[in-house]
Parts: structure tokens; sequence; C-alpha cells
């Protein structure tokens, strides 16, 4: 297994497990997300400072407040990373209000972090409702909240609105006929390919390839939402069998450790969902903690992230709806 990817492994798990005696009442999904979140950093977690974040937390916004919902740690942790804690907050909380609607939730609290860690200006708002509009108006049935970071991600991309948005659906038409997926899984990476670069055809070639790579060796992530994962790797120079190689090796390393096995661990293609991660992890390398390599992999991370408040949001209302 290559030192890179064993290393990035390993970070993970220990930031997990670190998160995880501090938050033992927390969604394992949220403690991997937020792992990662430390892990793309290229810091440990600080418990000390990750608590007084929740009582900062505590003090600006109420407790039926979204930033007080299944994304709550996320939010905690992304204070604590920040070199002024409150100022970040009151800057996401300027980005929710710029966007929010009626229906406003928990995702809606992530697209105003990733506008946020952008300016979180009032420009950035207005392209991020203009391209989910057009989001809405070529998918009424299949665009929801779900749907509203990705249209800041396409925001934050530097390209036009019209642009990337005509991408898009170009991207979508083309993985109608080529990815066995639900329609909503296609939606979402029709959003993650066009802000990724290259040309439309070759994303989708790679990641179609990927899918089926995966699936010959026996890893596949199925037809959902922890499909659309792969997007992240459409643009490598790879060669597709390396990249499915890495994954698998990614998967059989994660696979000994908790919370990735036993009862109590994630299922399989949760798992294969932060192998895919770290294989991207370690291409990014040791030293590559810029502005741009940083900007990557917030953006890799926000994609993991929303997938996995997705998952969240359908069990908890699954298991609600099962005790009644």
């Amino acid at each position: 297994m290559d030192r890179q990817l064993e290393s990035k492994c390993l970070r993970l798990v220990e930031n997990y497990r670190t998160l995880g005696e501090g938050n033992k009442l927390e969604f394992t999904e949220m403690l991997l997300a937020c792992a990662g979140i430390y892990l793309a950093a290229g810091k440990e977690p600080d418990m000390d400072r990750v608590r007084e974040c929740k009582k900062l937390l505590k003090s600006k916004a109420g407790l039926f407040s979204n930033f007080r919902g299944s994304d709550e740690l996320l939010v905690r942790c992304k204070m604590a990373l920040a070199p002024d804690p409150e100022r970040y907050f009151e800057s996401v909380e300027e980005a929710y209000q710029r966007i929010k609607s009626f229906f406003s939730g928990e995702q809606t609290v992530l697209a105003a972090m990733i506008l946020a860690e952008q300016g979180g200006s009032e420009a950035l708002a207005e392209k991020t409702k203009q391209i989910y509009k057009g989001m809405k108006d070529a998918h009424p049935w299949l665009t929801s909240e779900n749907d509203l970071p990705f249209a800041a991600l396409m925001a934050v991309s530097g390209r036009d609105a019209s642009s990337v948005c005509a991408e898009a659906e170009e991207i979508y038409a083309i993985l109608g006929d080529r990815l066995k997926a639900e329609k909503d899984t296609r939606q979402m990476l029709s959003h993650i390919l066009a802000i990724r670069s290259g040309r439309a055809e070759d994303k989708c070639e790679k990641l179609c390839a990927l899918a089926d790579g995966l699936k010959a060796a026996g890893r596949s992530l199925g037809r959902g939402s922890r499909l659309a994962i792969l997007g992240i790797l459409a643009d490598s120079g790879l060669p597709t069998d390396t990249l499915v190689g890495q994954i698998c090796e990614a998967d059989d390393f994660l696979k000994q450790h908790k919370p990735f096995h036993g009862l109590l661990g994630v299922g399989r293609d949760c798992r294969r969902m932060f192998a895919v991660q770290m294989v991207q992890a370690s291409l990014s390398g040791e030293d590559s903690l810029g502005a741009s390599a940083m900007l990557t992999a917030s953006v890799e991370l926000a994609i993991l992230t929303m997938i996995l408040m997705m998952i969240i949001v359908s069990s908890t209302a699954s298991s609600s709806s099962a005790s009644h």
C-alpha cells in the first residue's frame, strides 16, 4: 500500500477517535466527516477549542436554530479551525440570511459555510440563488434544498452562472445514457462534474469507468447518493485501473479499524466513500496546504459532508417514522 495513502487513512482514524471521545452521542457519519475536515486542514482536533466553540455557538444560536441541527458538530469544528471562531460564525450567519428561504434547514447552513469561506458577498449569494433557480427550472421534481450547497459550490467556482449550468445539463444528459444510477444521483454528479476541470465528455467517461471498475472489483458504491463521491476523481490524470486499485487498498485498510467494521460501524458503501476521499487526499501530497489545495479540499469535504448529511437526515426521519 502506498505510504501516503496509508498515512491519510491512519490520520482519519485517529482524528475520528479523538472527536468521538468528546462527542459520544454524535452520528458516526458526522464524526467521520469532521475527522476528514481536520485531515484536509493538516491539523489534529483540539477538543478544548471545540468545547469552547460549543459554548460560543449556544450563546449565538438558539436550541431550535438550524445551526444547532444534525450538523452542529460540523459548525463547531469549522469554528474551532478558524483564527477567530466568533467572526467565522458571524460570516456564516450573514451568508445564511442572504440565501435562506421558508424551508431552509441544515443544507442551507452548509451552503452558507461554502459562501462564507469565499467571502460570502451579496453577489455570491445572488449567483447561488440564480444557479439554484436554474436547477429548479430544469428539474423541478428532482431539485430540493439538498442541491443548494452544490449551487453554492458552482457559484464560487469562478465561472459564470449560465456556463456552469449549461455544462451541468450536458453532463446530466450524458450520464443518463451511460450510468446506472438514480436520477437524483445523476443530478448530483452533474453538479460535481461541472465544477471539475476538463471536458464534460472526458469527465463522464472517467466517472463511468471508475464505477464499472469498482463494480468489477466487488467494491460497488451502489446507485444512490454515495456513488456521487466518485465525482471528485473524475478529472484525475491517473489511469482508471490505478485509481480503482488504490480505492480497494484503502477500503481494505479502513475495514481493519473502527468505525469501519463491526455491528455498530458504518456500512460498506459509506466506508468506500471514505476510501475514495483518502485516495484523493493522498494525491494532493503532504505539503500542499496552500490556498489552491485547501480550496480543493474544502470542495471535496463539502461534497462528502452533503452526501453524509442526506444519509443522516434520511435515517433520522425513518427512525422517527418507525417509532410512531
